[in-house]
């Protein structure tokens, strides 16, 4: 048995060892977050974009599909603390968390593959939507709570879990950074695969899954759980239990709900500034991704650099810095987008380039509060086990994912309606068409980019306004919302956490 000295709060078996940060573990679990992002970058951001340049839709065929993403996800979410509560109970000799993140892997990888790679079309394929939609929500679920979970179970110490999260996220972003690079410069212009758009998400989905299982191969056969959570004499939680623990805490409530308001303002520009950027620039992928280049810019700097300011700065004074930046960016985006003229001489580059240099300081701003909620989110855990006395890991990290898909449900709600007010469907329908022509070869590539720069000048000066106020305006409001909720009511600062270890130390001492 462990004495005191070797036991972190004097808990049975429990060796400090358990919880330092391992090189070994910060790495290959870090890396793993590339494949995973990959995956839900492609299906979550890109899935709309896919059947909106593939198929065409009537308004109510467009309704339905977004019916069967808000359904789907708020399902999902509400999946979340299920599978939580099933990875809080699952005993193996591979640990709590390595099945459900390898399982999760391979079934979400084959049904990626499958959807983009679907030939069906009408009302035929929106029943299959339905259907594929909800096998994605069910495997991406048993991957993404087991993964999330296993960062508060790695260390208890502040500093490595700041450095792991970061890392987490940094290899996430670029993941996901991959794949929005990727999607717009290989799926439209000059450079798309195969010709079509059609052919080019087939081959870039196929990628994708593979990297998704490798990836997180990496993290199954390389991490090394701390040996006490599969300790047998860990006692079983049930839903009732479950809801019990998420009520009493009420630091994770409140950063659930942050994070809610957070991911609404965070990702509608970036799933409607594709569209935006087609009508009022050119029908090229190379310009969103200069748009998401000087972002991700920001946002490597922030998660490289976060475990070092955040030791010279308070979270709270990280956080107003964010806010005025994001707030700064998208004010300035607005003024350009809606004053500079686009269409004379090379006057639209001059436009581009500004707004690309104002949409930087929005990158910084989100990356850096999308950390600060993360890290806030894994001492909640503390927190749990400050006032109740158990840390119920699992349980806490499905509410991160309950609101982040919460929150994309009613994003896309905010979606469907701007695309039905502004009138998008009749310009994506034509250019679907000619996707569909190229892709048969009935038309070459070159005779489909001309006809489709046709239907994008036919589109009104006052609709890409629109898109531009639409998708700069409306994430201020959420973001400054989620902004002063946090500076109300998050009380876990630096100091107050320091404490509760003190206290949970001594408590366990006794």
């Amino acid at each position: 048995m462990q004495n005191d000295a070797n036991a972190v709060g004097g808990e049975k078996g429990i060796n400090i060892a358990e919880y330092n940060l391992s090189n070994r573990n910060l790495w290959s679990f870090s890396l793993g977050g590339i494949g995973r992002d990959m995956a839900y970058a492609l299906f979550n951001t890109y899935i709309l974009t896919f059947i909106l340049f593939t198929r065409e839709l009537t308004d109510a065929q467009f309704t339905a599909i977004t019916a069967i993403i808000v359904v789907s996800r708020i399902f999902d979410a509400f999946n979340d603390p299920i599978m939580g509560v099933i990875v809080e109970n699952t005993r193996t000799r591979f640990g709590r968390f390595k099945p459900w993140i390898l399982i999760g892997a391979v079934g979400c990888a084959a049904v990626i593959i499958t959807v983009f790679n679907s030939t069906m079309g009408g009302w035929e394929f929106i029943a299959f939507l339905a259907v594929i939609y909800l096998l994605f929500s069910i495997t991406f679920t048993m991957n993404d709570i087991s993964y999330w979970s296993m960062i508060p179970a790695l260390s208890r110490n502040e500093r490595d879990r700041n450095k792991l999260t970061s890392m987490t996220i940094l290899f996430s972003s670029i993941g996901a950074g991959i794949i929005s690079i990727s999607v717009p410069v290989f799926t439209a212009g000059s450079l798309t695969l195969g010709g079509s758009t059609i052919s080019a998400y087939k081959i870039i989905a196929v990628v994708t899954g593979i990297m998704f299982v490798a990836c997180q191969l990496m993290t199954v056969s390389r991490v090394k759980e701390p040996v006490f959570l599969d300790n047998p004499d860990r006692a079983n939680l049930g839903l009732k239990g479950m809801f019990k623990i998420i009520k009493n805490n009420d630091q994770t409530l409140w950063i659930a709900l942050i994070s809610l308001l957070f991911n609404i303002g965070n990702a509608l520009f970036t799933s409607v500034s594709l569209m935006y950027v087609y009508f009022e620039f050119n029908y090229d992928g190379m310009l969103t991704v200069i748009f998401g280049v000087l972002a991700a810019v920001a946002s490597v700097a922030v998660n490289t650099l976060y475990p070092k300011i955040s030791k010279r700065f308070s979270k709270k004074n990280l956080l107003s810095s964010a806010i005025v930046a994001i707030v700064a960016g998208y004010a300035l985006m607005a003024l350009f987008g809606a004053l500079i003229p686009a269409g004379e001489d090379n006057q639209w580059m001059i436009k581009f380039g500004l707004m690309v240099v104002a949409f930087f300081f929005v990158g910084y701003g989100q990356s850096l509060f999308y950390m600060i909620s993360m890290t806030t989110f894994a001492n909640t855990v503390e927190y749990n086990e400050w006032k109740t006395g158990e840390r119920r890991e699992s349980i806490i990290f499905t509410i991160r994912p309950f609101m982040a898909k919460l929150g994309s449900a009613l994003l896309q709600l905010v979606i469907m309606f701007i695309y039905l007010i502004v009138g998008v469907l009749q310009y994506t329908n034509g250019i679907s068409s000619l996707e569909k022509s190229a892709n048969l070869g009935k038309i070459t590539a070159e005779e489909k980019l001309g006809e489709i720069q046709n239907i994008i000048e036919s589109v009104p000066e006052a609709k890409k306004i629109a898109l531009i106020l639409c998708i700069t305006a409306i994430p201020v409001v959420f973001l400054l919302s989620a902004y002063f909720l946090y500076r109300k009511k998050i009380i876990i600062d630096e100091k107050f956490y320091a404490k509760m270890l003190e206290d949970i130390s001594q408590r366990k001492s006794k």
